[in-house]
């Protein structure tokens, strides 16, 4: 593939900030890293520290010389080589199911398969698209995982803001994204189940890209369109909200660059502006609309409270009927993030499909082969007297009970989501 060229429009051209020119290459953002306002830089000082910093600030700006605070943070910022890890407690295949599904969507083909079925990663080949993440729990990064992203989300949510995701394609050199910007490598890398759950929360959610750089997408090419838009589409018709779509990705505010090039407005009126906002950052006002530490107190109460309400029994306990003395119920990311969506709105369960495990009760034997072979602790024995007990929100329909079962007893049936409502906290009959 011939060498991109450079792209040369300047940062704060509306057709640079909204789409890409063709053949420009896309900065190497992290979603993971903050994404500071020029008013952060600021919180914590005095009015006099600040009008003096502002002033500095300008005439380093007037000569043309970089700020010393910006380079030295610049300089003495840690990179951390992203990796893609393999969870094995959440892959089917390595329980025994037969699951190709990574492997089927990584569109570099850099995933194969262990003899114990556990998917290895060929780091070589491995372009971090992400889309692996998308598709099955068993993938994380070893830098932001999707909870990451979500409380993310949540916290640009509740600024008031929009929050706009984007993609490392979409982002050009010198384009700084605002701090209600998320940039992903790919955004196949979100599931159907991360964008039900961002949309029943109500969340005003658009989406920054021109999705014609996916065929030339060294990184995910025409898959990540393919998966994005099934993705998208899925979580729309589950929610039943849509997903807003824009051309331009939202600049970081510098208010000192705007009184020195302003744009629109004469240079006393930009003035006028930096004092109005110099005294909101003095007074506090903007530090109370900006303090990420506020932000993340009400976002992880707010999560505390719905993981409350879902009242689910991940964890070990105590059995007497097992061997081993004790059994594990592992809620999988994606069926929680599902069951969390249900929660903040039940009305959109009867639009979601699933497939989960039944048992014909005058068949069933409890053998509890099914129990023995469930990747998750939805199938297993009562505590209380060792007959078969079965949680349908942990079932994620892999089929190995019904594999498992000697009489037959097990199958899998097509049910919608409404099957995992009014279960919580209690056990449902096999």
């Amino acid at each position: 593939m011939a060498d991109k060229a450079e792209d040369t429009r300047a940062p704060g051209d509306p057709a640079g900030a909204g789409s890409r020119q063709d053949g420009a290459p896309a900065a190497a953002e992290d979603p993971s890293t903050p994404l500071r306002s020029a008013q952060d830089d600021n919180e914590g000082a005095s009015p006099a520290d600040v009008v003096t910093a502002g002033a500095a600030a300008i005439a380093a700006d007037a000569s043309g010389a970089p700020s010393p605070t910006a380079a030295d943070a610049a300089a003495d910022a840690p990179e951390r080589p992203q990796r893609i890890v393999v969870l094995r407690d959440f892959c089917m295949r390595a329980h025994g199911a037969d699951c190709e599904r990574c492997a089927l969507a990584c569109p570099h083909g850099a995933i194969s398969f262990s003899d114990d079925g556990v998917p290895v990663i060929d780091a070589g080949a491995c372009s971090r698209c992400d889309i692996c993440l998308g598709v099955c729990d068993a993938f994380s990064s070893t830098r932001v995982t999707m909870a990451d992203l979500h409380a993310r989300i949540r916290r640009i949510a509740l600024r008031g803001e929009t929050v706009v995701l984007t993609c490392k394609e979409n982002v050009f050199p010198g384009l700084e994204p605002a701090a209600n910007v998320v940039v992903l490598p790919c955004l196949a890398c979100l599931s159907p189940e991360f964008w039900t759950l961002v949309l029943a929360e109500n969340i005003d959610v658009e989406i920054a890209a021109d999705l014609s750089y996916c065929a030339d997408c060294e990184r995910a090419g025409d898959m990540g369109e393919l998966l994005y838009s099934h993705a998208v589409e899925t979580a729309e018709a589950w929610s039943g909200r849509p997903v807003g779509f824009t051309d331009v990705i939202p600049e970081k505010e510098n208010l000192v660059k705007d009184l020195a090039n302003p744009v629109g407005v004469d240079r006393r009126s930009a003035f006028a502006n930096l004092v109005g906002d110099v005294g909101d950052i003095a007074s506090g006002k903007r530090r109370l609309r900006n303090s990420e530490v506020l932000q993340e107190f009400y976002e992880r109460r707010e999560r505390s409270r719905a993981l409350a309400r879902l009242n689910l029994g991940n964890g070990t306990e105590f059995n007497d009927f097992v061997p081993e003395g004790r059994t594990k119920k592992t809620m999988w990311p994606k069926r929680q993030m599902l069951l969390e969506a249900l929660d903040r709105d039940p009305g959109i369960a009867e639009r979601v499909p699933l497939v989960v495990s039944e048992t014909d009760c005058e068949r069933c034997t409890n053998a509890l082969a099914c129990a023995a072979v469930c990747p998750t602790g939805a199938r297993r024995p009562d505590p209380a007297d060792g007959t078969l007990a079965y949680d349908a929100r942990y079932c994620i329909g892999c089929g190995l009970c019904a594999n498992a079962c000697p009489e037959g007893a097990v199958d899998l049936v097509e049910v919608t989501a409404e099957a995992l409502l009014g279960t919580g906290g209690g056990e449902a009959e096999a």
